[in-house]
């Protein structure tokens, strides 16, 4: 599909623009787009040189939990906030004695910051940490539980 005298870099750079030209009328194509990458890059901006924690987030009838992946961090050193929208948690490792010869992990540790789905009382927060894992108790601001009525 090459035509002679054309950079294969410069057809791909043709098209790239034409694609992104088409997905930026779209507002269908754009709310897709969002859906689908959500707030990653949000994440990977504010993290930059952070390591970033994996989490699970599991919607109840009264509340939100968080089960957040923080391997080989101290209690101690987790710093924990919660808003009316956002969970955020950051954790410092501890430095180990010698020269490290590969180093996978951030010496500046590990940084979340995620969107909550619904509105949570912050004053109301619990949090466990166990095995690496620290789970996050959020309640709903606004719990909607069915109440059964007597029809006479």
């Amino acid at each position: 599909m090459r035509q002679e005298g054309t950079n294969p870099t410069e057809l791909e750079r043709t098209i790239g623009k034409a694609v992104m030209e088409a997905m930026k009328g779209s507002v269908y194509a754009r709310q897709m787009i969002q859906r689908i990458v959500g707030d990653v890059m949000q994440d990977v901006h504010e993290t930059k040189d952070f390591g970033v924690p994996e989490i699970d987030l599991v919607d109840t009838n009264d509340e939100l939990i968080a089960l957040i992946a923080l391997p080989g961090i101290s209690k101690e050193s987790i710093d924990l906030r919660a808003t009316e929208v956002t969970l955020s948690v950051e954790a410092k490792p501890a430095q180990r004695e010698g020269k490290y010869i590969k180093r996978e992990m951030s010496p500046k540790g590990m940084k979340r910051e995620i969107k909550l789905p619904e509105e949570i009382k912050p004053e109301q927060v619990r949090a466990s940490y166990n095995n690496g894992i620290l789970e996050v108790h959020l309640p709903k601001l606004i719990v909607v539980t069915p109440h059964s009525v007597p029809v006479q």
